[in-house]
């Protein structure tokens, strides 16, 4: 029971390290800049490929769109683009402008 006892207290101070590190995670992350909202009138194909759940058809499509419709007036009119569903849209929410 001691060696038990002695193995478990050896492995929770062998994770202490670990958990130390993590709780610093929050104070790096204030210091780092928030990330800019990509417009969806200005950006390019390539810029608008880097955002969750748009590959490079779905940017293609929005620039053809947007080619094709003029400007969007508003986040709501990037669901008119064929492939952006509710699904995209909520993925894309503050990380898109006008």
């Amino acid at each position: 029971m001691k060696i038990f006892k002695l193995l478990l207290i050896a492995s929770l101070l062998s994770i202490l390290p670990i958990t130390t590190s993590y709780a610093q995670l929050p104070e790096v992350s204030k210091s780092m800049a928030p990330i800019e909202a990509v417009s969806i009138n200005d950006a390019d194909a390539k810029m608008l490929a880097k955002l969750p759940g748009i590959g490079k058809k779905k940017a293609q499509a929005i620039v053809n769109y947007r080619d094709e419709n003029g400007s969007f007036t508003s986040l709501e009119d990037l669901a008119k683009v064929k492939g952006i569903g509710k699904k995209v849209m909520g993925k894309l929410e503050g990380k898109v402008k006008l």
